[in-house]
């Protein structure tokens, strides 16, 4: 079933991420009023996409093990593998290798890019991008990918035991963490911020139990919990962890926050609007719902497009002399028709020719957010 609700919620999550960055490049809007709340708020983005992305994969797991029977275990895992491989890989090398171009192209002197370049292409190890910085996100979305279909190779018809072994791994080393915070690359294999895939797959397995109860307040609820958890994820509390406990212990406790201020209460919602949509009671906005599927394209592209409308701006000399709100509100939307226009002409012909030549078939793909990417 594709959720029309979690396609809008897709976008949301979008818009969010979106909000987030679109005071970095123009030099009078990074100290604009509004920057503070845009930019602690906007980061709940990516938390709705990890608590999404393990609702959907619990479901694609589900239609895995049930193929074994039909196309056999190694099948099963190829096709989920690589359709996996399919919905990231192809379009995150184009973005990427784009904004390397335009970062040499704008700067004499580039920052250079962590060695081996091969992990930053891979995804593997969350290395920092600074030609792609959003790309961090994807990769614990392909470790969480990798243990689903290790799972599936291994246990079969069993494999969602291998993934719950893995999440009591996590949880196990998340408490562990507070006290003996771990250095790389243990700090990424054991991140808390890996629960709110565990998060999500909770709230597909009430689903499919049949629990489907949802009223108005657990919704607000589940709003005011994540405004107020946004207060202890303000930058400067980090920044004083970073300072008193040291960085690795700083970040842990960061992402642990983030699924306790902002996973937790992001399940709630999901679960939420999938049940009104499954009870026929209210559906998202026909607009949310396409912006939802052109989701990953606006995620990778629209903070490598501000950069260069930033710099645009800057040739033009419209940079303190034209509104910086307006000039904002511009890159926003030149960002959006970016992410719009690479849906239409790149991500879903590679989709559809990748898929015909590696699945044997026109994969169908329900379009993922910057977070949400099984499908």
């Amino acid at each position: 079933m594709t959720y029309r609700n979690i396609q809008g919620m897709r976008a949301i999550a979008a818009l969010l991420v979106v909000s987030a960055h679109m005071f970095f490049d123009i030099e009078p809007m990074r100290t604009h009023w509004a920057k503070p709340f845009f930019a602690l708020v906007g980061g709940a983005g990516v938390d709705i996409f990890f608590v999404i992305s393990g609702f959907l994969i619990y479901q694609v797991m589900g239609r895995s093990i049930a193929s074994m029977g039909a196309v056999g275990k190694a099948k099963a895992v190829y096709d989920f593998a690589m359709k996996r491989v399919i919905r990231i890989y192809p379009l995150f090398w184009l973005v990427f290798g784009t904004s390397c171009l335009f970062t040499a192209w704008v700067s004499p002197t580039p920052p250079p890019l962590p060695e081996p370049l091969f992990q930053l292409l891979a995804l593997v190890d969350n290395l920092p991008n600074p030609r792609l910085y959003v790309s961090w996100t994807l990769t614990f979305e392909v470790y969480f990918y990798a243990v689903v279909a290790l799972s599936l190779l291994l246990f079969a018809r069993r494999a969602m035991a291998g993934v719950l072994t893995w999440f009591a791994m996590i949880g196990g080393a998340t408490l562990l963490g507070f006290w003996f915070p771990w250095g790389k690359p243990l700090d990424f294999v054991f991140s808390p911020i890996l629960l709110e895939f565990l998060l999500g797959i909770a709230v597909a397995v009430l689903v499919e139990r049949g629990f489907r109860r949802c009223h108005g307040a657990l919704l607000a609820g589940a709003f005011i919990w994540m405004a107020i958890g946004s207060l202890f994820l303000r930058p400067a509390l980090f920044a004083s962890s970073v300072a008193h406990s040291g960085k690795f212990a700083a970040v842990h406790l960061s992402f642990a926050l983030h699924v306790i201020c902002w996973g937790a209460p992001a399940a709630i919602v999901i679960y939420g609007i999938v049940v009104l949509e499954i009870r026929q009671r209210w559906i998202m906005p026909r607009v949310l719902q396409y912006l939802g599927n052109a989701s990953f394209s606006i995620y990778l592209w629209h903070a490598v497009v501000f950069h260069a409308v930033a710099n645009a701006f800057a040739h033009l000399g419209w940079v303190g002399v034209v509104s910086s709100t307006g000039l904002t509100a511009l890159m926003v939307a030149t960002g959006l028709g970016a992410g719009l226009l690479s849906y239409h002409v790149l991500e879903k012909p590679l989709l559809r020719y990748l898929g015909q030549r590696l699945l044997g078939r026109g994969a169908s793909f329900p379009s993922p957010g910057a977070g949400g990417y099984a499908r």
